[in-house]
Order: C-alpha cells, then structure tokens, then sequence
C-alpha cells in the first residue's frame, strides 16, 4: 500500500490517502512518530492497525453517542456519521455494530414516534415526515395500523385550541381556517366536516 497524499488538517489532524483512494484522518503526532510520507508505504498489518484505532473504532464510539442523545433511525444515523466525515466502510460497519444490539430499529422508531410526536399532525405529514427519514413506506403503514391516527379528531381538537368559537366567523376567516389544515396536509373532505359541525352548534 503506498501513501500518495499527506495534508495536515489542522496542528493535530493530518489526512493521509492510500493508493490514491483511501483517507485516513490520523493524529499528527502518530504520521510523524511512524514516518508517514509521500511515496512511503504502509503494510496491510498496519494499515490494519491504523484503520481500526482511528476510523472504525471511533465510528462506532460516535454512533452510540448519537444514539444516546436520542433515537435515528438507520439513514439518519448513517448520514449523521458521513457528515463527520466518516468513509463510507466505517459508517456500515458502524451501523451494523449498533444493528447488532438492536439500538437501531425503524419500526421502534416509528411506534415512538406514532405515540410521543405525532399528535395534532395529519396522517400525510406523519407519513411523509417518516419516509424522509429512510423508514421504509410498507413499516410506516404497518405501524399506523396498529397506532390509527384520527385526523378528523386532531381536525376537532386544533380548531377548539387554536381558533375557538368559529360559529360566526367569516367566510374569509374559514377560508383562512381552511387553509391552515390543507398546508397541515389534512384531506379536504374532513377539514369540512368538522368546519361543518362547528357551524351546527
């Protein structure tokens, strides 16, 4: 293995390439201690040794601290860890570690979500919010199955916390009321029904 680039980061970090595709974020300190340079080569028992101090090893240390602060789900936590710059082998073996002691899994996530942030959200924004977040469309439906979401309830419970007595109110303001609950991603027919039932009273 030859190293083909050495760029100091910062006073304590230096990139060093392999072969011109491998990066290896190394200690200043450790690239001088082992005289790594430019044209310079790395055995595989070493390249081993380095790889698996400075790379793998911290990956999995960053994503049991990011799991600590909260919950991610499987894309979450992998893009969390390439934006630290982690390669791409790292972050896999790093989700796979995790994996291993189940402190990823999107259907918990999903059910967890169902119960502690989805409350006053439309099935579509839960849906969609969830499918950003890398869980797969066939556990988000399974989930919600099993946790139903009423949207016609949360229609009910919203209008009476945040517009109060709308039986008088304006066509204009209704129309404003109206529109509130289609950005929310509320279906139309429900908006109207409950719009319709507080005109009753």
């Amino acid at each position: 293995m030859v190293i083909t680039e050495v760029e100091a980061l910062s006073r304590l970090k230096t990139q060093v390439v392999i072969d011109d595709t491998i990066r290896l974020t190394l200690p200043s300190s450790v690239v001088q201690t082992l005289h790594l340079c430019v044209g310079g080569s790395l055995s595989d028992a070493a390249f081993d040794s380095l790889y698996d101090e400075y790379v793998r090893r911290p990956a999995k240390l960053k994503a049991l601290a990011l799991l600590e602060r909260r919950d991610y789900t499987r894309r979450e936590l992998k893009e969390a860890l390439a934006r630290r710059g982690f390669p791409e082998k790292a972050v896999s073996e790093a989700l796979d570690y995790v994996d291993s002691y189940h402190y990823i899994d999107d259907t918990h996530y999903t059910e967890s979500y169902l119960s502690y942030k989805a409350q006053g959200k439309s099935r579509r924004m839960i849906y969609q919010t969830l499918l950003s977040k890398g869980v797969d469309s066939e556990t988000i439906r399974s989930c919600m199955e099993a946790c139903p979401v009423d949207d016609v309830e949360n229609i009910r419970q919203i209008c009476r916390r945040k517009f109060g007595d709308i039986h008088e109110t304006s066509p204009e303001k209704k129309q404003k009321i109206f529109n509130y609950f289609l950005r929310k991603g509320y279906k139309y027919g429900d908006i109207a029904s409950v719009i319709k039932e507080f005109d009753s009273i």
